[in-house]
């Protein structure tokens, strides 16, 4: 992750007033942590040492698909996000 990349999070969380980051984790179809889950854990414990909120991951695994049969206006990486939210809510319940 760049440090403008982690310095924007930073600005959006505190501009929003976040209560949670939640990042998704690009698990391979297994379940497996490959290259990219790995990068990916790497950017999630770069926020948390930048953050006062705390920053989980969510299994991104499938939610491209949910989008693709979602459909509508939404660019499709809105809808994915927030069908990987959805589960992360409902699962909270």
């Amino acid at each position: 992750a760049s440090e403008a990349g982690l310095d924007r999070v930073v600005a959006l969380v505190a501009e929003h007033e976040a209560e949670l980051v939640v990042v998704g984790l690009p698990l391979t179809l297994r379940g497996e942590r490959g290259a990219q889950a790995r990068e990916t854990e790497a950017f999630v414990e770069a926020l948390r040492t930048r953050l006062q909120v705390p920053v989980e991951t969510e299994d991104e695994r499938f939610t491209t698909a949910l989008a693709r049969q979602t459909g509508g206006r939404a660019p499709e990486d809105a809808l994915a996000a927030a069908h990987l939210l959805q589960g992360l809510l409902e699962r909270a319940r």
